[in-house]
C-alpha cells in the first residue's frame, strides 16, 4: 500500500460496520451493464466491513462510469487495462477472491471459455487458476438471460467452481440483486474461499410472529428478522440450500432463500411439522422470535377507542416442539433480559435441555443496542455439553459466521 492508498478518504469509513473481512483483499470486476453504478456502493459495503478492494474495468465499462469513481469509493488501484508488470498474476497472487458484479453475458461467456481478451475475464482466470473463488453477479435484459446461451453459461461457471447469485428478474429484466445480498454472499466466500456446505439443506426460523386482538392491533415483539437473514446468506454463500419459515420482518427477504411466510405462532409451528415431516434437514437453526402468548379470545372488528380493555392471555404452541424428523444438528435461540452475559448460561442451558438441541445462541434482549431489531448481539454460545463457544458483543454478520462455522464442524464430525 502506497501513502496516497494509506492516507485515502476512504480510510475513514474502512470498518465502520465490523471486522467481518479484515485481512481479505477483494478484486471487484465491472463490465459494461447499466447496473454498474450499483457496484459503487457495493465497493464501498466490502471497505466499511474492513476489506481492502482493488477494481478491475472492461474498455466498456470505463465508458459508463470513470475509473476515478471506483478509485474514489475504494482508495485502492483500478485496472482498465494491463501493461508488461502483469497486474492480473499480482492480483491472483494476492486477492483471497474476486466478484464481478455486474457481470454481462459476453464476459461470462468468456470467462466460461477462457477468452481472455479484457481485463475482467483475464483476471477472473488467472484468480480461478490459482484456486481463488470468483463470484459472479449477472444483469441483463431477461430475455438474454433466459436464453438457452446463458443457462448453458451460467452451468458451466458453476461446474468450474464459480459462484453464480442469480438476479432477480422483474417486468422483463435480469436486475442487480438487493446490495446485501450481493455483499454478504461474495464476502463470506472471500472469508471462506471454499464451499464447506455443499449438498447439505438447513431450514432456519426468523421474525416474529403476530397474535392478533381484533382488526388493527396485535401482540408481538420487536424482532426484525436480521438475524436469521444473516444466517441465511452465510449458509447459502457456503453451497447450504435454505429454507426459510419467515413471520414478520422489518428487513428484505433474499429472494435466493425457499421462503414460507407464516403470520401467527401457530401458523410457525404447523409449517415446521409439515417441513420436518417432508424433510430430514442437515440443521434447523431457530433464530425466529414467535410470540410466546395470544389473546384467548378475538374481536371480528376494530375495537372502540376510550374503554377499560381486559385481556386473556394463554400460551402459545412451541415451534421447536413440532419437529418430525430431528435434524443432525438443531441450534436454538434464547432471549432474555438480564442483567449480564453470565446471568444467560443458565436459560441456555435449560433451552439445551428442553429441546434436545445442539447448540443454544442466548442473548441480551431489551437494552439500547442489541438484540431485537439491533445490528449487534450481546450473547453466548453453549453447546450441549455446556461448553461456551463464543462470548461477547459482536455485530450479526459476525456473529451468524461464527455459529455456521460451529454448525459446518458439527455435521462434519457428525455420524447422523
Amino acid at each position: 500500500m502506497n501513502d496516497v492508498e494509506e492516507h485515502h478518504p476512504s480510510k475513514e469509513i474502512y470498518g465502520e460496520v465490523n471486522s467481518y473481512l479484515r485481512g481479505l483483499h477483494i478484486v471487484l470486476g465491472v463490465t459494461a451493464s447499466v447496473a454498474i453504478y450499483r457496484s459503487l456502493d457495493l465497493a464501498r459495503w466490502f471497505v466499511r466491513r474492513s476489506a481492502r478492494v482493488s477494481t478491475v474495468a472492461t474498455p466498456e465499462a470505463s465508458k459508463l462510469v470513470s475509473p476515478e469513481l471506483f478509485r474514489w469509493a475504494t482508495g485502492g488501484p483500478v485496472y482498465s487495462e494491463f501493461t508488461g508488470d502483469t497486474e492480473h498474476i499480482v492480483l491472483a497472487r494476492s486477492a483471497s477472491s474476486m466478484v464481478v458484479a455486474p457481470a454481462t453475458l459476453s464476459t461470462m461467456a468468456k470467462i466460461a471459455s477462457g477468452v481472455v481478451d479484457n481485463p475482467v475475464a483475464l483476471t477472473a482466470v488467472s484468480l480461478a487458476g490459482e484456486g481463488k473463488p470468483v463470484t459472479i453477479v449477472p444483469a441483463m435484459h431477461g430475455n438474454m438471460y433466459n436464453s438457452p446461451q446463458a443457462k448453458a453459461v451460467v452451468s458451466k461457471l458453476e461446474s468450474q467452481g464459480s459462484i453464480v447469485i442469480p438476479p432477480v428478474v422483474e417486468k422483463g429484466v435480469a436486475k442487480y440483486p438487493e446490495l446485501h445480498t450481493v455483499g454478504r454472499i461474495a464476502g463470506a466466500v472471500a472469508r471462506r474461499g471454499a464451499r464447506d456446505l455443499e449438498g447439505r439443506r438447513v431450514l432456519i426460523t426468523l421474525g416474529a410472529t403476530r397474535e392478533w386482538i381484533d382488526r388493527v392491533r396485535f401482540v408481538s415483539n420487536p424482532s426484525s428478522g436480521a438475524m436469521g437473514v444473516e444466517l441465511g446468506l452465510e449458509l447459502y454463500a457456503r453451497g447450504a440450500t435454505v429454507d426459510v419459515i419467515a413471520g414478520y420482518t422489518s428487513v428484505s427477504v433474499p429472494h435466493v432463500f425457499n421462503v414460507h411466510r407464516v403470520e401467527t405462532t401457530r401458523e410457525m409451528a404447523e409449517e415446521m411439522e409439515r417441513l420436518t415431516r417432508e424433510v430430514r434437514y442437515d440443521a434447523i437453526i431457530a433464530s425466529g422470535a414467535p410470540v410466546d402468548f395470544a389473546p384467548r379470545s378475538t374481536w371480528g372488528e376494530k375495537i372502540k377507542s376510550g374503554r377499560e380493555l381486559s385481556l386473556v392471555l394463554e400460551p402459545t404452541p412451541k415451534v421447536l416442539e413440532r419437529i418430525v424428523k430431528k435434524p443432525r444438528v438443531l441450534v436454538a435461540f434464547a432471549a432474555e433480559y438480564v442483567g449480564s452475559l453470565d446471568d444467560l448460561k443458565e436459560p441456555a442451558l435449560e433451552k439445551l435441555e428442553k429441546y434436545g438441541a445442539d447448540l443454544v445462541v442466548a442473548n441480551r434482549v431489551g437494552l439500547p443496542g442489541v438484540g431485537f431489531s439491533s445490528p449487534e448481539l450481546d450473547a453466548i454460545i453453549v453447546d450441549r455439553g455446556g461448553r461456551e463457544l463464543f462470548r461477547g458483543r459482536e455485530h450479526k454478520e459476525v456473529v451468524a459466521a461464527v455459529i455456521v462455522d460451529i454448525v459446518s464442524d458439527a455435521l462434519k464430525n457428525s455420524s447422523l
